[in-house]
């Protein structure tokens, strides 16, 4: 197989290098402003925590595990018990670790869920609950605190050998478990005077775009694209220090979105994801004992008589494909990747073949377009 790649790879670098035309265009697209653009520094903060899962039925976290049993101590110390790490000895409590998303827009009071995690050895954390546990940000101030019951979405029953298991218990949800203690602070409080688009997809004509959009429909030169993927915004007089209707007005408007070509496979699944535009080379395929041609008769459209219409040509593209030819043959045309897929999946072919044969195109040069492997 992998002889077979080289070979084709070798004859597919020989005729682009013969000076073969390559087609790969980006397709267009109308798209609002608030699907494919977000305020920069506008998102979710992660808060992370530790703490201890209580009244497990002996499947909690053995005396091995050190940190737990000095957990329980210092717990016990906080409510004035004085007790030494030997005397700790419980199965029925698993030190965890407690992990929450704290919203954009979030404020003192307000709850969200968390998920808790064991640490340790224990097996199930099935009707324990969670005490009460400090969860902090990446600046190391607390944001929320957490508690309550744990639930696991699954179950263990029996003991030893003899047993049953459904999901996995040793995590669960608590939901609106965390209390919300301080307040979020974004860039629309921070400055009022404007703020940053960010794009979903970086690419400079879509900023070039939606910068013009904005000025266009705004009646001015407030929007300005910084890069691929920035476009800054100064508020117009009408909506100084009111950003956020500023965002409610533009969100609806729609504009043109360039999609770049661009082939996402991955290797271990055996998926493959592409644009259907992505243009291919003239180029002719052979696989194993598949060989696949691709042509192209051009035509002359003449207008319809007293129209207004010009004289333009017409691409017609075949794909044909055959799986016991031991012929390679090169016929000049061009034809889209959709096409070549579809003749391939007629026959059978496999995503694992397909994706040697897509990367078996990109490095010949036929196909133009952006290979991302996972």
């Amino acid at each position: 197989m992998q002889k077979l790649i080289c070979a084709l790879m070798a004859f597919m670098l020989a005729v682009s290098a013969a000076g073969v035309p390559a087609f790969a265009q980006n397709v267009s697209r109308p798209v609002r402003v608030g699907d494919i653009a977000k305020v920069q520094g506008v998102t979710g903060n992660q808060l992370v925590g530790y703490g201890v899962v209580v009244g497990l039925q002996g499947t909690g976290d053995s005396t091995s595990v050190i940190f737990t049993s000095q957990t329980i101590q210092n717990i016990l110390q906080s409510f004035g018990l004085s007790v030494n790490q030997t005397g700790v000895r419980t199965r029925d409590v698993a030190a965890v670790i407690v992990t929450a998303t704290l919203p954009p827009f979030a404020h003192s009071g307000d709850n969200v869920d968390v998920t808790v995690s064991e640490m340790g050895d224990a097996t199930s954390l099935q009707g324990g609950t969670l005490v009460l546990t400090e969860l902090r940000a990446a600046n190391n101030l607390v944001y929320a605190t957490a508690q309550g019951p744990v639930s696991v979405g699954g179950f263990v029953a029996g003991a030893n050998s003899s047993g049953v298991a459904a999901n996995f218990t040793g995590a669960g949800r608590i939901p609106n478990g965390a209390v919300i203690a301080r307040d979020m602070v974004t860039p629309l409080q921070n400055d009022p005077t404007g703020f940053n688009y960010v794009l979903t997809t970086a690419d400079y004509k879509t900023a070039a775009n939606l910068a013009a959009l904005l000025n266009g429909h705004f009646g001015g030169r407030f929007a300005r694209a910084l890069d691929a993927e920035t476009v800054h915004v100064t508020l117009p007089p009408g909506y100084m220090g009111n950003p956020v209707q500023f965002l409610a007005d533009a969100s609806d408007l729609s504009f043109q979105q360039d999609e770049p070509a661009k082939v996402v496979m991955n290797e271990r699944t055996g998926t493959v994801v592409f644009g259907g535009d992505i243009k291919l080379a003239p180029c002719a395929i052979a696989h194993g004992d598949l060989t696949i041609t691709i042509t192209t008769d051009n035509q002359v459209v003449q207008p319809q008589p007293f129209s207004n219409g010009t004289t333009a040509r017409q691409a017609n593209s075949q794909v044909s494909a055959t799986q016991h030819g031991k012929q390679l043959t090169f016929i000049a045309g061009a034809a889209t990747l959709a096409s070549v897929v579809r003749a391939l999946n007629t026959l059978g072919v496999s995503p694992r073949d397909l994706i040697s044969i897509v990367q078996a195109l990109r490095s010949a040069g036929s196909l133009q377009a952006d290979v991302e492997i996972l």
